[in-house]
């Protein structure tokens, strides 16, 4: 058996982008097996912390490559296609757009779907990859009717310390009509609903927990990317770990993404930031590790009660309570000499913002800061962003706003858990 899957595992990465697998689908399979190592979790209490459609139609986008002519099937699903300036000769296509090809969607979700819509649905706990099914997320809309997804997965959060968060996928979560105008079709609520394999998360210790009756949304705010930006719904500031950090072969290539294989020995503690869905500086562009200083900032408080905000890296900052450092941004794809605007992060929702010091002012670490707009900094939107060059009469997603999240000091408990093992 391993070695069939094995050998379909490159069987697949041989194929085009737009290549159809035969079932069994075991590059899904390998995702979904229920193996959390080191994996993050947010309270100690298991909720849906934020649930949202990202965008609709550019999951599944028939014939999309890096040709004029898959650029052009692109924009007839209103995708965004990125001008790149980079010198490297062959991008990849990622880097190009956010759209995704009807054989991604196949090996990521194991659905044949065509112009899809992403729902980021963010559980506290880690969820049992096993028991995701599109089966298990009930979708209200403004209009009253209930859709059940018509798939889900982990992907993009594959690495093994991950896994809180499943992207759920359908053609019928909504349009791009801003909420208010005529015509505009939205989701309000997200209900778990069981099905034959019961959603279960993982909690403190191990323990599981059915996810069944967890509900979001009020039935009234819209539940949409094109009525709002994304935001922050969590951030933990623990002691270094790489463990739990790699992911099933197929999803790897962005790996080791880490602090330590980023920053070296320098790397200390890790201030791990939980999205809403995607952040990316445009829609399409990957964030670098580089650019800490164009969209956050940390707040400190010391002991004389200043509001101390840490807005530059590579500069030591010397408090009262000792000194702290910021070196950069982390959990996004493996160190190069420079970046540009062909290289491709794993767009999960999780960014690591790296840091060294004395363990006297972490624990001092009270807000972590996303100014969007304010000055300098950029804001950030998700996959369903205008990208550098968009699409006149297009509508894209909306930018995020001004975002200030509270920080949980995880430094003796580092609040994760681990399930299963690697075979």
């Amino acid at each position: 058996m391993k070695s069939l899957r094995v050998a379909s595992l490159m069987l697949a990465m041989s194929l085009g982008s737009n290549a159809k697998a035969d079932p069994p689908n075991v590059i899904y399979e390998t995702l979904m097996q229920d193996i959390l190592i080191n994996a993050d979790y947010w309270t100690t209490k298991p909720q849906i912390l934020s649930a949202s459609l990202g965008f609709t139609q550019i999951l599944g986008v028939p014939n999309l490559s890096t040709s004029e002519e898959g650029q052009a099937a692109n924009a007839q699903f209103g995708g965004a296609w990125e001008v790149l300036s980079t010198t490297n000769p062959n991008p990849n296509l990622r880097a190009y757009t956010s759209s995704a090809t009807p054989y991604g969607m196949y090996i990521g979700y194991d659905v044949d779907i065509v112009g899809a819509g992403g729902f980021p649905v963010v559980f506290s706990w880690p969820v049992l990859p096993s028991t995701v099914d599109g089966s298990d997320f009930e979708v209200t809309l403004n209009t009253g009717e209930r859709i059940i997804a018509d798939g889900a997965s982990i992907t993009p959060n594959s690495e093994y310390n991950e896994r809180s968060t499943v992207v759920i996928v359908s053609q019928k979560f909504g349009n791009r009509i801003t909420p208010g105008y005529p015509g505009a079709v939205y989701p309000v609520r997200l209900k778990i609903v069981r099905d034959a394999t019961p959603l279960t998360l993982v909690g403190p210790g191990g323990q599981t927990k059915l996810a069944v009756g967890f509900t979001y949304g009020n039935s009234i705010k819209p539940l949409t990317g094109y009525y709002a930006g994304p935001t922050l719904c969590a951030a933990k500031l623990s002691v270094l770990s790489t463990e739990g950090e790699g992911a099933p072969a197929f999803f790897s290539g962005n790996t080791p993404n880490d602090g330590a294989a980023l920053y070296g020995n320098k790397a200390q503690y890790r201030l791990r930031v939980l999205t809403t869905g995607g952040f990316s500086p445009d829609g399409v562009r990957s964030l670098y590790p580089t650019e800490f200083e164009s969209f956050f900032q940390v707040e400190v408080r010391d002991l004389d009660g200043r509001r101390i905000l840490l807005t530059e890296t590579d500069k030591t900052y010397k408090l009262k309570a000792g000194s702290i450092r910021i070196l950069g941004l982390a959990d996004l794809s493996v160190a190069q000499a420079s970046y540009d605007d062909s290289y491709v992060e794993d767009h999960d929702n999780q960014i690591d913002i790296i840091l060294q010091g004395d363990e006297a002012v972490m624990k001092r670490i009270k807000y972590v800061l996303v100014p969007s707009n304010k000055s300098h900094y950029k804001p950030f939107y998700n996959p369903g962003g205008p990208g550098n060059n968009p699409t006149p009469g297009v509508v894209y997603t909306k930018p995020s706003s001004f975002i200030k999240q509270a920080v949980t000091i995880a430094i003796k408990d580092p609040m994760t858990v681990s399930y299963g093992s690697l075979p």
